[in-house]
């Protein structure tokens, strides 16, 4: 698998200009935003809205490409280390603009934790409650320092941060950016996780998250999927 360094700076500049766009629309798509890749590609490129489409749904287009932007600005810089507040200002950037027009549409709060129990539909998976949520994300951030990680261990955190589901919504917006980040810090191509694989995405995370006695090759079928996204993402520029 090629690494970020393999790239020339234009590679490089051409896959972040164009992950933009199709991470921004995937990352949404698989929580049910209604927005298109066109449409996505033009709320981005010249401002212009969707027409018949919820406008809190494009803020929150808008507030992910922003988010995004922040991740490609910090990760490049190798000596910054992921903390609780550069994932909360994540996702406060995600939700800021969509909650102030359509409030009763947004979950509260933003860029801070949630204070209420939760559960994923149709998934038998305990998350973590809203009193220890703070104290589980330190952990995780120890145990998984970002600038020196695998991608086995990314895919490790990443199953494990969407366990502690830290927001009210939002969870796997903010998880797959930071997926980004951690990529980026350690050379990675970032991977581009469709729609279209929403399924095996969610399977891979659930059989690390269930099945106790497998995980160690839960996390390798994980980083695997990983990937196969990141040959998705090279195909962009024509070097997968």
């Amino acid at each position: 698998m090629k690494k970020l360094s393999d790239l020339t700076l234009l590679q490089r500049e051409a896959l972040f200009k164009t992950l933009r766009i199709s991470i921004t629309y995937h990352s949404n798509a698989i929580e049910g935003i209604s927005l298109g890749l066109k449409e996505t590609k033009t709320l981005l490129e010249t401002g212009k809205t969707a027409n018949n489409k919820p406008i809190h749904e494009q803020l929150i287009i808008l507030g992910f490409a922003e988010a995004y932007d922040m991740i490609i600005r910090e990760a490049n810089d190798k000596s910054k280390i992921l903390d609780s507040s550069f994932i909360k200002d994540l996702h406060y950037l995600i939700f800021s603009s969509a909650q102030k027009v359509s409030p009763h549409l947004i979950q509260k709060p933003i860029g801070a934790y949630r204070i209420h129990e939760a559960r994923i539909g149709g998934a038998d998976i305990e998350l973590t409650p809203p009193h220890k949520i703070s104290q589980e994300i330190e952990n995780l951030l120890c145990l998984f320092p970002s600038n020196h990680l695998d991608l086995e261990q990314i895919a490790k955190f990443h199953a494990l941060y969407e366990r502690i589901h830290p927001f009210a919504d939002g969870n796997g917006r903010t998880g797959r950016l930071l997926i980004i980040f951690q990529c980026i810090q350690n050379d990675f191509i970032p991977p581009l996780i469709e729609n279209d694989d929403r399924e095996k995405y969610l399977k891979s995370l659930n059989d690390y998250q269930i099945n106790n006695d497998i995980k160690e090759f839960a996390s390798r079928e994980f980083a695997s999927f990983l990937e196969y996204c990141q040959l998705k993402s090279l195909a962009l520029i024509g070097e997968e």
